[in-house]
């Protein structure tokens, strides 16, 4: 069954992290997992109007405690693996995994990880596929670009399986 919200794959993790990753304050969300207030804030009210996350009144240090709401649980339980997809950005890709892990699936988020390192791999550019640009500003700039781009890619996809190899190996998580 699908859940009756459109929910966004940061909205999944937000909802992990809360229900089963025990951060439940705007502060351990920015300290545990790094989510900077304004990015958060936005899906936190869209959370909390769509009735899937409630914010408790102020507790010690003026913090808003979070809950999961029993909607909140639903849609978290029935919709959390439409999360589960390649990004361009490496932190999507890691937030996903680690939604999967938040869920109990290791074998699922190691897979995802797994596919995300193959698919960066694939968008590499090859070196025969690199056209030769004339050596102007222009031209080096975009020698600068593809190889950034290119490091930044098999950078990811080392980060990425040497992350699956971890979690499966890790005692912690059997």
């Amino acid at each position: 069954m699908k859940p009756a919200i459109d929910a966004s794959p940061m909205d999944y993790f937000i909802l992990a992290t809360v229900s089963r990753g025990g951060l439940h304050s705007l502060y351990e969300l920015q300290k545990g997992v790094g989510l900077q207030p304004g990015a958060i804030h936005p899906v936190l009210r869209r959370l909390e109007g769509g009735g899937l996350l409630a914010r408790l009144p102020q507790a010690k240090r003026r913090r808003r405690l979070m809950t999961v709401t029993p909607k909140g649980e639903q849609v978290l339980d029935t919709g959390w693996k439409d999360s589960l997809q390649t990004y361009p950005e490496p932190e999507s890709v890691l937030r996903a995994a680690s939604i999967a892990v938040l869920m109990g699936d290791r074998q699922l988020a190691c897979n995802h990880l797994w596919s995300a390192a193959s698919i960066y791999e694939q968008q590499i550019p090859r070196p025969d596929e690199q056209q030769a640009k004339p050596l102007t500003p222009i031209g080096w700039h975009g020698l600068m670009r593809s190889s950034w781009e290119t490091a930044r890619r098999q950078s990811a996809a080392t980060v990425f399986r040497d992350v699956a190899r971890k979690l499966m190996e890790s005692e912690a998580m059997r």
